[in-house]
């Protein structure tokens, strides 16, 4: 089997790109860093810090009081997906919002959904 014979410019034309995409890849952030997120899928702002392998926190940056029934199934769904195959225990530190389907004043600006997860053995 003969070895493929490329033009000396197409040779010198892969050297750089090959160095350039090296340089995209995604370096994960190290225990207790801010990582600043965005789920595109559930339209969240959030920040994410890893303190081991079974222990993270997370804050949701509210945006709306009618995002908070978004932002808390995307803490579901992350937690599940940040614990692979343990289970998510949740422990709710801020942000959870009191529910009035006739408010009769305006609603007060709600602090950030803010949770500690802890990954443990089912």
């Amino acid at each position: 089997m003969s070895p493929i014979n490329y033009p000396f410019s197409l040779k010198l034309l892969s050297i750089p790109l090959v160095f350039s995409l090296a340089g995209c890849h995604h370096a994960p952030a190290q225990f207790g860093e801010i990582e600043k997120l965005y789920d595109f899928d559930h339209q969240v702002h959030y920040r994410q810090v890893q303190y081991n392998d079974n222990k993270f926190a997370i804050r949701i940056i509210a945006d709306s009081y009618e995002a908070f029934t978004r932002q808390s199934v995307f803490l579901l769904r992350h937690s599940r997906h940040l614990c692979n195959h343990l289970v998510p225990q949740l422990t709710l530190k801020n942000g959870i919002q009191r529910f009035e389907k006739l408010p009769t004043e305006p609603r007060p600006y709600q602090p950030d959904l803010y949770a500690e997860i802890k990954c443990i053995a089912p």
